[in-house]
């Protein structure tokens, strides 16, 4: 989402790094439910989950900063933006994928795969039309104060 962030960040968010996040997400997601494997989404929510407390822990982000950049075969796409919103985002794709782990480990195939396809929907419309639906959750529990209002690193 490219609102306007409520606090200047003090380092530019690279938006390339993001996309890259996203879109291994969605490839391996896929791949897990075509090849109806849950064990992938189980790992997808694991590399997921330490990636929204901090930069430093997003596996995918970091592939792109030491393998990818390194060898120009991507660019950054620097923004003066919050990373905050996008980081709340990927908590929530990856409770979202905990729980379809949980679901699909118990039994519940169609719960389990609506949960992950879901969070596939989203990140594509993140990834493909710049809508973060995270972010704009993000945003509205900001505005009702559940939220506090801080700035963050990328």
């Amino acid at each position: 989402m490219s609102a306007e962030p409520i606090t200047s960040p003090s380092h530019p968010f690279d938006r390339t790094a993001l996309r890259v996040n996203q879109a291994i997400i969605i490839l391996l997601l896929l791949i897990a439910f075509v090849a109806q494997q849950a064990w992938l989404v189980a790992v997808v929510a694991a590399v997921m989950t330490p990636g929204a407390i901090s930069p430093k822990l997003a596996l995918f982000q970091l592939l792109y900063r030491h393998v990818l950049r390194p060898l120009r075969l991507l660019r950054p796409d620097l923004v003066a933006e919050d990373a905050a919103p996008h980081r709340f985002a990927q908590g929530m794709g990856a409770a979202v994928l905990i729980l379809a782990t949980l679901a699909l480990w118990s039994g519940a195939q169609i719960a389990g795969w609506v949960l992950a396809l879901l969070v596939v929907t989203l990140a594509a419309i993140n990834l493909l039309f710049g809508f973060c639906a995270g972010c704009f959750i993000f945003f509205h529990l900001q505005r009702l104060g559940v939220l506090k209002r801080v700035s963050s690193h990328d």
